[in-house]
């Protein structure tokens, strides 16, 4: 995990409050074939996390050592979660980049994608929020689901 966590240091990625070790090992429990690393021989030199949820695929933390750029090996990567994601049914899959990253952008568009002019991308940082709501119950399917919350009594 540490070989991680300094490559993108030294590819000058940006930080995210899921730079940690424990996060890593979560994120390769869950889709270790999505999380894709770049070796020159025992160097890592490149990396890019892909996500799978079944609907859409994902691909994100795309970060190539500074002295090893240019060689190919970000569209290498970017190629094989591309295919593994296809295996597994994406039938799209986004490419999350900061968007003060020039370099990244031009990357990705020349690999066929665009940027979602509709769409903007919201995030919460969790670790400073209550894990529920109080007096709120949600059902993650339709048996035994609570009454709705919205439904007017009739007068």
């Amino acid at each position: 995990m540490e070989k991680v966590l300094d490559l993108w240091r030294r590819a000058a990625a940006e930080p995210s409050v899921t730079d940690d070790p424990d996060a890593l090992r979560r994120k390769l429990d869950r889709d270790r074939s999505l999380f894709v690393l770049a070796w020159d021989r025992s160097r890592l030199v490149g990396s890019l996390i892909g996500g799978w949820d079944g609907w859409r695929g994902h691909m994100y933390r795309l970060a190539v050592d500074r002295a090893c750029r240019r060689r190919g090996i970000a569209r290498r990567l970017v190629k094989n979660v591309e295919a593994h994601l296809r295996r597994l049914g994406a039938v799209r899959i986004d490419g999350i980049v900061v968007k003060r990253n020039r370099a990244g952008r031009v990357f990705w568009r020349e690999l066929g994608y665009r940027e979602h002019a509709e769409v903007a991308r919201y995030v919460k940082d969790l670790r400073a929020l209550p894990s529920r709501l109080p007096g709120l119950q949600i059902s993650t399917s339709t048996r035994n689901a609570p009454m709705s919350l919205c439904t007017r009594a009739r007068r």
